[in-house]
């Protein structure tokens, strides 16, 4: 059964702050919008970067610095970015920027989706995994990763989980910490919503990322995410290539996110961010503790199997 968070009344959209580049692309993105509107773009051929750039990326689906690229212009034609002239959303170069980027990763989703089953089980797990097994640290963690694949103007639950929780709700405020992934199941998701007819239909297009598993998250700090029923039949080639991209990116991202837990790892990248954030910084702490412990637990276990032969060799010998 697919679902949604139910629609709520929308606050205003707060500007998002201009996040740490990560790549040459995102960089000459940030250098251009920061500069004065009204003369010449302080980065030359702009377009023609990003070209070349979606050209020479092995996987756009997983490319942190054109993910990066395409969601930050995404946040300028929505609630702006901190310090940037608005004016700049209307931006010829960057409009055509960005359809290069969402023309490249509309052919990556088709090319994938062409080639692979789609599979959502990581996504259903993470959910379970949150509602019933996940640490405090894990928790937290996975809020910040929320609070990069949702937003809080429409999900304002999400906004209460995250301040119970001790953590920032601002547009954007974790994005440095995130995984690429993440970055590109929100990308999928804003560039499909652009794009999708009305109707109930088309609702599974406007899915916040990793819907499902938010609401497994918040119900652990008391707060509900009321989840609509979207099911039905899929009648367009457009409709069910929506739903079923949303479904690949919601599964890399949720699948990654496993991935680190499962290994005693952070699924948050080391930033400034993570050692400025009191919670995120103790949440990395707790997860490096219970590698270390399972490592103690691995030696003590050796050593208990070794003990016994050592102690049948010493009578053996009297």
């Amino acid at each position: 059964m697919t679902t949604r968070i139910a629609t709520t009344a929308r606050s205003e959209r707060a500007p998002m702050a201009i996040p740490t580049p990560r790549g040459p692309v995102s960089a000459a993105v940030v250098a251009v919008v920061t500069g004065p509107i009204d003369l010449p773009p302080i980065v030359s051929s702009l377009d023609a970067q990003v070209e070349r750039a979606v050209i020479n990326s092995r996987d756009i689906l997983t490319d942190d610095d054109l993910q990066l690229a395409l969601f930050f212009l995404h946040a300028l034609a929505d609630g702006g970015i901190v310090g940037v002239d608005s004016r700049w959303a209307a931006d010829g170069i960057l409009a055509e920027v960005r359809r290069t980027l969402e023309t490249a990763l509309d052919e990556a989703l088709r090319e994938r989706l062409s080639r692979a089953p789609i599979v959502s089980d990581a996504t259903d797990r993470l959910a379970a995994f949150l509602a019933e097994e996940a640490t405090t640290a894990e928790l937290d963690e996975f809020l910040a990763i929320s609070a990069v694949s949702a937003s809080c103007a429409s999900t304002p639950e999400l906004a209460t989980a995250l301040e119970r929780a001790g953590l920032d709700c601002a547009p954007g405020h974790y994005l440095d910490a995130v995984d690429v992934r993440v970055i590109t199941a929100r990308t999928t998701a804003t560039m499909l919503a652009a794009t999708a007819p009305r109707g109930r239909a088309a609702v599974v297009a406007q899915l916040p990322p990793l819907a499902g598993c938010i609401a497994s998250a918040a119900a652990r700090f008391d707060v509900e995410v009321p989840l609509d029923d979207a099911s039905g039949p899929v009648r367009t080639d457009a409709r069910r290539f929506a739903r079923d991209a949303r479904r690949l990116v919601d599964h890399l991202a949720a699948a990654q996110t496993l991935d680190a837990w499962m290994h005693a790892e952070s699924a948050l990248r080391a930033c400034d961010v993570i050692e400025q954030d009191r919670v995120l910084s103790a949440a990395a702490l707790a997860l490096r503790d219970v590698d270390v412990q399972e490592d103690e637990r691995g030696a003590r276990s050796e050593a208990e199997a070794v003990a016994p032969t050592g102690a049948r060799e010493l009578e053996n010998a009297h």
